[in-house]
């Protein structure tokens, strides 16, 4: 679903392999990334879905402390001395969708900087590994092979049925998401079409008969570019 987005990422990590002096130039070095970081959290003051996280906390030290981690991370001198990212974040609870928005404000950031479109992917695939750090979670766990006293997640979920209910409120929600109702708005009976495709695939992946090819479907959203955040 997301390979449009994927292609771009990819060609960021190819030439990531050659070093980061040249992210950290192109960001503008130190007083870049610190002039990137003061729009990012301009951006999250406004942000309903994240701002929450820094209710009566020192918003400047955490901005601060950002700045400098984040300097190390582009490219720049090692001058990181903070706690690890684990050890901050534990018992934070945060999200997928969340570490998605922030992710979405850098980008929105660098943007509005005049930062060009490679070294903004350059920029998002150095802080994606932080993720698992953010959430305090093991990486690569396939839960959905999981069973749970002899049932698949098909079982538990409630068969079949559930599941169409469920894509017809999701496909409903995200007519009304302005974030990504564009990708949805389809003549009727298209709609149809990608409601029964979506629920075939559902039900695969929760451990049911498998009814969707869904290698088609790196080449049905290639030219998409729909990105994690949007996914």
């Amino acid at each position: 679903v997301t390979t449009g987005c994927t292609v771009r990422m990819e060609l960021a990590q190819k030439n990531m392999e050659k070093g980061k002096d040249g992210l950290f130039k192109r960001m503008g070095g130190e007083e870049g990334i610190a002039q990137f970081m003061d729009r990012v959290y301009d951006l999250i003051q406004v942000d309903n879905r994240i701002k929450s996280w820094f209710s009566g906390k020192n918003y400047q030290a955490i901005k601060e402390g950002q700045r400098v981690y984040l300097t190390e991370l582009l490219g720049g001198p090692k001058i990181y001395k903070g706690k690890d990212l684990v050890e901050i974040h534990k018992g934070m609870n945060l999200s997928d969708y969340e570490f998605d928005c922030f992710l979405a404000n850098c980008e929105k950031a660098m943007s509005g900087l005049g930062i060009e479109d490679e070294t903004i992917d350059e920029a998002i695939v150095s802080m994606e590994p932080v993720r698992a750090a953010l959430m305090n979670r093991a990486q690569g766990l396939a839960a959905h092979a999981k069973m749970v006293d002899g049932q698949n997640i098909l079982d538990r979920f409630g068969g079949e049925m559930n599941v169409e209910s469920v894509v017809e409120m999701m496909y409903s929600g995200c007519l009304g998401d302005p974030r990504v109702r564009f990708y949805f708005e389809v003549n009727k009976d298209k709609i149809q079409t990608i409601k029964q495709k979506m629920t075939q695939l559902m039900i695969g992946a929760f451990g049911g008969a498998v009814t969707y090819d869904d290698s088609k479907m790196r080449q049905i959203h290639y030219n998409m570019n729909i990105t994690d955040y949007h996914f």
